[in-house]
């Protein structure tokens, strides 16, 4: 049964590969990632780390300089990928700047990838067997905002698969994983300072093992050597750039957390309609009936993985900016995804009932379905509608961002235009909103489409139906897996 599981399992996350491949934008959707991408050519070019000045992306220092206030991780990452950018250019010829945008567009995927499989290992730590050790890892693959980060250039793919790192890494307890777990929590800080709040955490978790004093001991040693390193040279980084040794880069904003509207925006984070977590993964709500099970079984690892979970949603919700800005769902909860469908597979039992897994399947089926419209269509076509295009008096009538981007998807398909009139989003009225003016809004939101339309090569438009047949050969392969367990 185990060798069953593991085949099936390659077979899932192997699908998901293939999916992210073909979804992926080719371009650079995050106005945020120019200023990471300037820092990477600053250090290539003139081994500094000042950019030009940009009003809420940069911090001017005492020399001043500027700098860009995102984490220094996320740039050096990018290092390789702009220097196999400049290569590509001088053999290809072809423009350096889209190359780069081209390849940063798959960034993410191997973060995505990572994310997937620390997950189904943590399942597997936690004895999770049969349909379970399968199912869960390709509903959080495809079922959740994991599909739509790993095509994105936001950060917080990487920071999910860094943060599943460190809990993975501590949870398995050996001195290599816990030392892996430091160094992958040491490169979430370097990417997002805030990241500090949950060390106290991973340390009372390591400190509170069973074991000998003297083995906790080290197990906690082996964890904070990395953290420290990261922590002195962030601190280092600071007095070098702006003369303090506490200055992220952030200013005044870094100090913007409001917990009075905790009341307000936690329950929008979870069920509204725009940013809400479960209506935008439903198959999470399989996660939230497992945890009092998780907790009973693995109370250390509940309380650490639910420590993880309420922190994130407390910080998210306390920020100044908690929608997350211009993006698709809720941004800021999206690294602690996994953590929350994680006590799923405590809620299905080892012995599943026809009726059940006909229930988890078709929640996996409905949240699979749920990501579709928010992959293919530019969320900053929607957001550039209701921000910019409509008035206030049709913003009262305008549909959610999800329903919002099921009608676009619908247009896109049927219509091959980007005219809308505002009587589509069942507004009253008649008024068209030309949007043929935004290059990335035409036609679906992946990079075969963008390349089609760059090269002039309408045929590229067709180049998904290939990773069709490898996929539906896959998941018949799956489903027939799925219906022998029943």
């Amino acid at each position: 049964m185990s060798i069953l599981s593991d085949r099936v399992l390659r077979q899932a996350l192997t699908i998901c590969l293939l999916v992210y491949v073909f979804s992926a934008k080719g371009y650079i959707e995050c106005s945020d990632t120019s200023f990471s991408l300037q820092t990477v050519q600053a250090i290539v070019t003139r081994g500094h780390l000042d950019i030009p000045y940009a009003e809420g992306g940069t911090l001017q220092g005492p020399d001043g300089r500027s700098y860009s206030k995102y984490g220094i991780g996320l740039a050096l990452y990018y290092v390789p990928w702009v220097a196999a950018s400049d290569v590509l250019a001088c053999c290809t010829r072809l423009p350096g700047p889209e190359l780069t945008g081209f390849l940063i567009s798959f960034a993410n995927i191997p973060f995505a990838m990572l994310a997937l499989v620390l997950f189904a290992k943590l399942l597997k730590l936690f004895g999770a067997t049969g349909v379970r050790a399968w199912l869960l890892p390709l509903g959080l693959g495809l079922g959740t905002l994991t599909w739509r980060y790993g095509c994105y250039d936001f950060s917080e793919e990487m920071q999910m698969a860094l943060l599943m790192l460190a809990v993975y890494g501590v949870a398995r307890g050996t001195p290599k994983a816990i030392a892996s777990a430091g160094g992958g929590f040491a490169w979430l800080l370097l990417v997002k300072l805030l990241y500090v709040a949950f060390f106290p955490l991973f340390l009372v978790y390591l400190i509170a093992r069973p074991g000998s004093l003297r083995q906790r001991i080290r197990n906690a040693t082996l964890f904070m050597f990395p953290f420290v390193l990261a922590v002195c040279f962030l601190a280092w980084l600071n007095l070098a750039r702006f003369g303090n040794l506490l200055e992220s880069g952030y200013g005044s904003e870094a100090g913007l957390f409001f917990p009075s509207q905790l009341w307000h925006a936690v329950p929008q984070l979870l069920g509204s309609p725009d940013k809400g977590l479960l209506v935008f993964c439903p198959i999470l709500i399989l996660g939230v009936f497992g945890w009092k099970e998780f907790a009973k079984r693995y109370r250390p690892e509940a309380l650490l993985c639910g420590g993880l979970v309420v922190g994130n949603l407390i910080l998210a919700g306390a920020w100044h900016s908690w929608i997350g800005g211009w993006s698709w769902g809720p941004r800021l909860l999206v690294p602690a995804i996994p953590l929350w469908l994680l006590p799923a597979a405590f809620s299905i039992p080892r012995r599943q009932s026809r009726a059940l897994l006909g229930i988890v399947a078709l929640l996996t089926l409905t949240s699979f379905l749920a990501q579709i419209p928010g992959v293919l269509v530019k969320d900053q076509e929607i957001h550039q509608i209701k921000e910019n295009m409509l008035t206030a008096q049709e913003m009262r009538s305008a549909p959610s961002d999800s329903v919002m981007a099921c009608i676009l998807l619908k247009h896109k398909l049927a219509e091959r235009n980007e005219v809308y009139r505002v009587s589509e989003f069942h507004i009253p009225g008649n008024r068209e909103l030309d949007l043929t003016g935004y290059r990335t809004f035409l036609g679906l939101n992946v990079w075969t489409e963008q390349a089609a339309r760059q090269l002039k090569e309408p045929a590229l438009r067709w180049l998904p139906l290939l990773a069709l047949f490898p996929i539906g050969f896959l998941a018949v392969r799956i489903g027939a897996a799925l219906k022998t367990a029943v």
